[in-house]
This record gives C-alpha cells, structure tokens and sequence, in this order.
C-alpha cells in the first residue's frame, strides 16, 4: 500500500499559490500523522504473552524455629560496636562489589531504554546544497546551485506484540539487576560482620596466649626454684620448658591470620591494605538474641537473590513470546518529505512525499525462527529449574542456620562449664603438689588443657556470632535500608 504524492518543480495544475502560503506542505503531514495514528492503534497486540509460572511448594514452617526476637535490617548495631556498625555503612556504599552491581543495574537500565525505543517513530533530518559546474559547451550554462531539505521516518507497527515482548524482559532484567545490587548489599554486610568477628577473635587469642606465656614462665621460675632446693626433678622443669615452647608455636599463625583478616577488611571496602582504622577489634561482642525466623513464604520477598530468580524467570517467558512473534509478519510504515529549489527562498515551494506500507513475511530462512523459540524455551526451562534451587537453597540455610545456632548456643555453654571443672581441678592438683600428693605430670597436663579451653571457648564464642550472622544473611536481612523496594535506587557515585 503506498500513498505518493509527488510534484514536480515545473507542475502547473491548480490555482496559483501566493508566496505566503504553503498549504501544500501542511495537507501531506496531516495525512501521515493520521496513517500513523490509526496503525499505531493496530500495533501492541501480545498475542503470546506468558502466563506467571507457579511457586514451587513451600512449608508451612521450619523444623527448629521457636518464638524469638524480631531482627531489624541492620542487624548488626545490636552488636553495640560503633566501629563495626561504621565499617558496615562504609561498605554498603564504597564496597567495590557495590559499585560494579551498580555499574551492571546501570547496563541494564540503559539494554531496556534502548529496547523500548523501537515502541516509538524513528524520525531523521537533513539539508543540502550542491553546486554543478558545466564547460563551455554545454550551452552556455556557467553553474546550478541548489539546495533541500528533508525527513524521513520509519515505525514498525507492534502487530503480535515482539517489540513489547522484549521491552518487559529488558524491564524485568532492571529489576532482577536491582535485586543483585540488593543482593551483593545483603553479601558485603555479612561478610564485613564475620570478618571483624574472626578478627577480634584471633586477637583476643593473642592475648590470652601472652597471659598464659606470662603464667608458664611464672611457673617456670617456681619449677626452676624448687629444683635448686630438691624440692622438683629435672623433669618437671624440662617438661614446663616445653609447654612454654608449645605456647609460643601457636603465637605465629594467628599474628599471620590478623594480617590476613586486615587485609580481607580493608579488600572488603576498597581500600589498599593497612588502611582502615580497626582499632576496637580485639572483644568479640555480645551474642545477638535468637531471631524470630518467620514463615519460609517470607523468603520470596525478604531474599533478593530470590528476587532476582524469580524476575529472571519471567523475562524468560517474555522472550519466549518475542521469539514466537518474531515467525509472524512484520509490517512497517516509512515516509518521507522532501523539499528543493535553486534558491534558498524557493526551497519550500518544491516538495516531494512518500509514505509506504510493507509487510515482511518469513518464508524459508533454514528453520532459524523455530529454533530461536525452543532455544528460548529452553532457556525458560533452565531458569525455572534455577528458581526452585534459590528457593530450596533459602530454606536449607535458615533451617540449617537455627539449628546450627541452637547446638553451637549448647556447645559454647558445655565448653565453659569444663572450663570452670578443670580451673578447680587445677586449684586442687597444685595443692595436692605442694604437698607432695601427686607429680607434677598431673599439675601440668591440667594448666595445658585449661589454657587449651579459654583459647577455644574465645573460638567457639566467635563461631557462634559467626552462625547468627549468617542467620541473620540467610532470613534476607541486611539491604532494604540502604537500597530499599522503590523504583529509583538512590546511589552513592565513587571517583
């Protein structure tokens, strides 16, 4: 279907045109805008739009879960450390995983701009001027100058909806890459957490380790006195020598575990190593309160990472509808405008219009098409089969994560009871020594095994915050505060 109007500069016919009027020009515009207006009505038809898959079944419950403390999202000032809830905030905003989660929501944001542009008009001008010369045969003529303007415009009418198909999964791939940046926000928090835990943990060990030296050689002198008055073998002296240089074995690794944990630190906020001030880090904190777990159905809104899996999933089936619409007929409407003259004050009084009509429609092309819909269906297949195991793989952590936390609570508290059974028992085999009950084999193998349980009471300690903290990632907590459900995602720009 084509509407041509088309006048000549020499064409005569009609009345004549004053200078000042151009009702030429206006007549074919309108008649366009109007064709354009009435198929853009024909267009946006989604002839294959997906229906939303179904949740997979969850439980009603969790095995472990009992009423505990509702968590606020940030979770961790309920450790009372200023210097932890201050490196936290750092990150969430300087964190280099922060930054490139932001620079791929800002990818994607642009993939779905660009992809719904094809829902509007392409319209593009241009102007011209050419000058011919002519030899001295050609009739006399010296020179032509003329000069034109021009549009064109192109607009693929939307008929079985594969533009609109491609525009919401690029919409949906925003929104998945939000939950990503929310998701990496959840990740930063948490792993900031466990850092400064194992950090003020190995040197806590440090500590307790320099006190026991300080004890063992206090030991040793007493040993060494005793010997000199026969009052002690040579052996026992010998053998506290050695449990001193059994305790010095262990100050090494952890001073290299401090420096390592440093260094993850300041990696974690995007600083070179040695840069962060980690003064405070040396008492591990107060436990948190045993949370309040909710129900598994909380999972699908509380988790970004299930966010994001579930949006993945239906821009899935959003492409599917795109590669179905895309066997079908295109149709696509141009025009264009065109003015010339030889002089700049005549350009507008010689114009040209075209508007066609054209249908485009796939006929042999090697099975391309149909094998571009079962890929995407494929793909759809993957991605629902992904889904279920974000969702399985949530509900396996809570539930591993309360119960873990309540045997690590058990064992935390059985440690510390030995603990307070051998510092007795020690007390009464230094007694019984002195008095010459028992040897000093008895004495020596209780201070080590003391000293052995107050460096892992101190590790088991840390493990048990490590275990509420990972509680506390895997219930989804830790990201709407600093990049909450809206449609715009305030971001803090780095240089």
């Amino acid at each position: 279907m084509r509407c041509c109007p088309n006048l000549s500069p020499g064409h005569n016919s009609g009345p004549a045109r004053s200078p000042n009027r151009r009702p030429g020009i206006v007549a074919p515009a309108l008649l366009c805008l109007l064709v354009l207006a009435t198929l853009t009505l024909l267009g946006g038809c989604r002839a294959f739009a997906p229906v939303p898959p179904t949740q997979p079944p969850l439980p009603a419950g969790y095995r472990d879960a009992t009423a505990g403390v509702a968590i606020d999202d940030r979770w961790w000032q309920d450790f009372r450390s200023p210097k932890l809830s201050s490196l936290i905030e750092e990150g969430l905003h300087a964190a280099p995983d922060i930054r490139i989660a932001l620079a791929r929501l800002d990818q994607a944001q642009a993939a779905a701009a660009k992809t719904g542009s094809g829902l509007w008009p392409s319209l593009s001008g241009g102007a011209d001027a050419s000058r011919t010369w002519f030899g001295p045969d050609a009739g006399g003529q010296v020179n032509t100058t003329t000069y034109g303007l021009g549009l064109a415009a192109s607009y693929e009418i939307d008929l079985w909806g594969r533009i609109g198909s491609l525009h919401e999964a690029d919409l949906l791939a925003v929104s998945a890459s939000a939950d990503d940046l929310r998701t990496v926000a959840l990740t930063i928090s948490g792993e900031i957490a466990e850092t400064w835990i194992s950090l003020c943990s190995a040197r806590q060990q440090l500590t307790v380790l320099k006190a026991q030296q300080r004890t063992n050689d206090e030991i040793l002198s007493t040993l060494e006195l005793r010997f000199a008055n026969s009052l002690a073998s040579a052996l026992d002296v010998l053998q506290q020598r050695e449990a001193i240089a059994q305790t010095n074995t262990r100050i090494a690794p952890l001073q290299a575990e401090v420096i390592r944990l440093e260094n993850r630190l300041n990696l974690l906020l995007g600083k070179p190593p040695g840069s962060a001030d980690l003064t405070g880090a040396d008492t591990l904190p107060l436990p948190l309160p045993f949370p309040a777990t909710g129900i598994p159905a909380d999972l699908l809104q509380d988790r970004p990472d299930v966010r994001a899996g579930w949006n993945r999933l239906l821009a899935a089936g959003w492409d599917v509808a795109a590669a179905k619409a895309d066997r079908l007929p295109a149709l696509r409407l141009t025009g264009a405008f065109e003015q010339n003259g030889e002089a700049l004050h005549r350009v507008l009084d010689n114009w040209l219009a075209r508007l066609a009509l054209g249908l485009t429609l796939p006929i042999v092309d090697g099975g391309s098409r149909a094998a571009e819909v079962k890929r995407q269906e494929a793909l759809g297949a993957e991605r629902l089969a992904a889904y279920e195991k974000t969702v399985l793989t949530a509900l396996s952590e809570v539930d591993s994560a309360v119960h873990t936390l309540r045997k690590q609570q058990e064992l935390r508290d059985a440690l510390i009871v030995q603990r307070h059974a051998v510092e007795a028992a020690l007390l009464s085999a230094r007694i019984r020594y002195q008095n010459g009950v028992v040897t000093y084999d008895i004495v020596l193998n209780l201070l080590l095994k003391l000293q052995q349980l107050e460096r892992t009471v101190i590790q088991e300690e840390a493990a048990l915050l490590i275990t509420q903290t990972g509680l506390c990632r895997a219930l989804g907590k830790g990201w709407q505060s600093t990049f909450p459900l809206a449609s715009s995602i305030s971001r803090t720009r780095q240089p």
